[in-house]
């Protein structure tokens, strides 16, 4: 690992800004994690997310169709764009034979091998030819790094609780914990091709696999490493967080969510559904989501994605989320 973050170092010569005065701004304040917010709120939840899953995005190897991401950034300024992987990667890409992946109970799809260098390969190239396209537009404040994902764009959850189900793709694919602890540190790599664009990174409690016995562990130290690595090879243009921030957390969660405070501004978190915020009561108790936000407050974030449905952001006061607005955007 030592030698691993010396390389990282002297990567840092390679396409990085002079300073942080060269990078946009983060993405700031409360945001829609589903596209502009309804008119009434737009004052207030003035960012969004552009979420598109790759397989619109290149039909083909060599590719680029950017035409749904260019519809999203209409009248945009703030926007995080969010490419999917995982079962959301284009065919070409899984191959002949894609892994059938089940979360549930239940098969959500096909992923590819996402261990392997060709897909390593082609992850660069997208982020190549994404900023190629977009670093120097101002509107795209951060981009998410996703190539080592299954469901959500969230590469540190591997759905351990379904392993009986997905053990046998996983397995005949050659799947390894070392290829795959790999993939996290080429997926951080690959966004150095963003000179001026943030990359944000959900992470979790890392949930390993252990292909000799095929059973499942909660690894934060990892976690932590990654937490780690993406500051020294990003530096300012990492941005940490979390998909899932609720104030009924594990103690796994609770540490992980201190460690990346300590490590300071950009943070960012989305936060859990709803339903499970507002403990699927309807209305949502006030005290529960204020007690979300002031959460991501507290754990330094200077933005939070909400979240949506019927008593998501948009059943709650604007006058109460406008407080909670100020507070986030004047983190340094």
């Amino acid at each position: 690992m030592l030698i691993r973050i010396a390389a990282a170092a002297a990567l840092l010569a390679f396409g990085v800004p002079a300073s942080v005065d060269d990078l946009k701004d983060p993405v700031e304040g409360l945001t829609d994690r589903n596209g502009p917010a309804p008119t009434t709120y737009q004052p207030v939840v003035d960012a969004y997310v552009i979420r598109v899953p790759w397989s619109q995005l290149q039909s083909a190897p060599g590719t680029l169709n950017t035409s749904v991401i260019d519809a999203a950034l209409a009248g945009g300024t703030s926007v995080r764009l969010r490419v999917t992987a995982g079962v959301d990667a284009p065919g070409w890409l899984k191959g002949a034979n894609p892994l059938p992946w089940y979360a549930d109970g239940a098969q959500i799809g096909t992923i590819g091998r996402f261990w392997e260098p060709a897909f390593d390969t082609a992850y660069r190239d997208l982020q190549q030819r994404l900023a190629d396209v977009y670093d120097d537009d101002p509107r795209v404040r951060e981009v998410v790094v996703s190539r080592c994902t299954t469901e959500f764009a969230e590469p540190y959850i591997r759905h351990t609780g379904q392993l009986a189900l997905n053990r046998p793709g996983l397995q005949a694919a050659g799947y390894t914990a070392a290829a795959d602890d790999e993939c996290h540190r080429d997926e951080i790599e690959a966004h150095q091709v963003w000179a001026h664009t943030r990359s944000y990174l959900a992470f979790n409690p890392f949930q390993r696999i252990d292909e000799t016995t095929w059973t499942g562990s909660v690894d934060l130290p990892f976690t932590k490493k990654m937490i780690d690595y993406c500051r020294t090879v990003l530096g300012a243009r990492c941005v940490l967080g979390n998909n899932s921030l609720d104030p009924d957390r594990p103690a796994a969660y609770v540490e992980m969510y201190s460690y990346i405070a300590a490590k300071g501004a950009p943070i960012s978190y989305q936060t859990a559904t709803a339903a499970k915020i507002c403990e699927n009561q309807s209305p949502c108790p006030a005290a529960l989501w204020k007690a979300t936000l002031q959460l991501a407050l507290d754990y330094g974030a200077g933005a939070v994605e909400l979240p949506d449905g019927p008593t998501g952001y948009t059943s709650w006061p604007l006058a109460d989320l406008e407080t909670y607005d100020d507070q986030l955007t004047a983190v340094p």
